[in-house]
């Protein structure tokens, strides 16, 4: 596990136990071949079982249940917390019953709240993800007339059904739902005003990590780390508490760099106060 950085953003890494997920270096494709010193520094470990990526067709709950099922070996190896990524509250709760500590959704606990009631039954986080459409149709020409307005009022009524369900304000984390039904310039927007989602008062979690919104000259996804890199600073800089990302390391070295320099920032802040 890392050690708490001065500006106390958590590293969610990305475990993808898929065969289709979007960055293939991504995928895992036997779990035996798990490289657990590449989670090393992450605060928490974030596995699913079912691509989320723009057109993809879901599975069935069987055969995600499968997928998790062939994986829980390997979770006695993880000190970290370990997320269940996944919408299906009964893969969300053997999850939980079977060594998972926390649940983050796509659909921000479905429109029955089952998940969140799910959450609020083993007293665990939950992110609450925005996403316009569903995975295989939230590419297909999304629009906002503000997308920050808009993010704001879901957040208000999924954090009211959360409390009315149970949760506690501990339990909540929120997640605008970087490329999930948004064009390039509803991401650019929700980076440049993610300060505005602390209103709430809660945890906010992004996804940046090679996503195609930072795509320069068509390049893949396998090209995409720098890009990542330098938006994830930003979103950092502008009030992202918890980072998901790809590469643990790599965001780990870039978190520890400006924490140094955020922290000695404020520390000659405080000197110069000190001395009128």
């Amino acid at each position: 596990m890392s050690e708490p950085h001065p500006i106390n953003t958590k590293i969610m890494g990305i475990l993808n136990a898929t065969p289709d997920s979007f960055f293939a270096e991504s995928r895992l494709v036997d779990d035996s071949l798990i490289d657990f010193k590449k989670y090393k520094h992450a605060d928490i470990v974030d596995v699913g079982f079912e691509s989320s990526r723009p057109g993809a067709n879901p599975i069935s709950e069987i055969d995600e249940l499968n997928r998790l099922n062939d994986f829980l070996k390997n979770v006695s190896n993880f000190k970290q917390t370990l997320s269940i990524d996944t919408y299906k509250p009964q893969v969300g709760k053997y999850a939980l019953e079977n060594g998972f500590n926390m649940i983050n959704d796509i659909t921000a606990g479905g429109e029955s709240g089952k998940m969140l009631e799910i959450a609020a039954l083993f007293n665990c986080p939950i992110v609450l993800m925005h996403m316009q459409g569903n995975p295989v149709t939230m590419q297909n020409e999304p629009f906002y007339e503000d997308v920050m307005d808009e993010l704001k009022h879901y957040f208000e009524l999924r954090i009211e059904l959360a409390k009315n369900i149970g949760l506690k304000d501990s339990q909540i984390i929120i997640d605008p739902g970087i490329g999930f039904g948004k064009r390039i310039i509803d991401n650019d927007t929700i980076i440049n005003n993610l300060g505005d989602l602390k209103q709430f008062g809660f945890p906010v979690l992004i996804g940046i990590s090679r996503k195609s919104f930072l795509s320069i000259d068509d390049d893949g996804a396998e090209d995409r780390l720098s890009a990542t890199l330098g938006a994830t600073a930003l979103a950092v800089k502008n009030g992202a508490d918890i980072i998901r990302v790809h590469d643990v390391k790599e965001n780990y070295q870039m978190l520890s760099v400006i924490s140094r320099i955020i922290q000695r920032k404020n520390v000659n802040e405080t000197i110069s106060v000190n001395e009128v």
